[in-house]
């Protein structure tokens, strides 16, 4: 695709290619920029220069950023109410001794600090994977998907 075949996108002034439009809504499903680059029609030679080369580009940036927020208007879930039950999760976790579930929902809240990290950061977030709610039974149900999810990749303590 040339530069010349420009796209204008929804409720914006910015202006990007297809490709680059695929990219972007490609990149929004799963925050894989290699990926995303390849399901957007790069090729796979040199899928993540390209996608890193788009992801520095001003116009993507924008665009990224409109897409996500229209994907937080549809989900209805804010990064606010995900740290608030990643907190309830760590410490209901940690009171009955299941130290993986746990340190796992200590990991997510310190990468979403970038408490490991020295990298530029792009602001993004990666859909909710867990219950829309904050009642008791939504939290111990995202408990139990926390101890799958840690358990293969956590050694146990003390055996618990």
């Amino acid at each position: 695709m040339t530069k010349a075949t420009k796209m204008q996108q929804p409720n914006s002034e910015v202006k990007l290619t297809p490709q680059q439009e695929a990219f972007c809504n490609e990149f929004i499903k799963d925050l894989n920029i290699k990926q995303a680059a390849i399901r957007a029609g790069y090729s796979e030679k040199h899928a993540a220069n390209n996608a890193y080369k788009l992801t520095k580009n001003p116009a993507i940036v924008t665009r990224l950023a409109e897409l996500k927020s229209e994907q937080t208007k549809r989900t209805k879930i804010e990064a606010d109410d995900i740290l608030r039950r990643l907190v309830r999760i760590s410490e209901k976790t940690e009171q009955e001794g299941d130290y993986n579930a746990a340190i796992r929902s200590l990991e997510l809240l310190g990468k979403h600090q970038a408490m490991w990290t020295d990298k530029s950061i792009t602001e993004m977030t990666v859909e909710n994977a867990f219950s829309s709610g904050n009642s008791d039974e939504d939290i111990e149900r995202d408990v139990e998907r926390l101890k799958k999810i840690a358990a293969p990749k956590l050694k146990l303590v003390n055996g618990k």
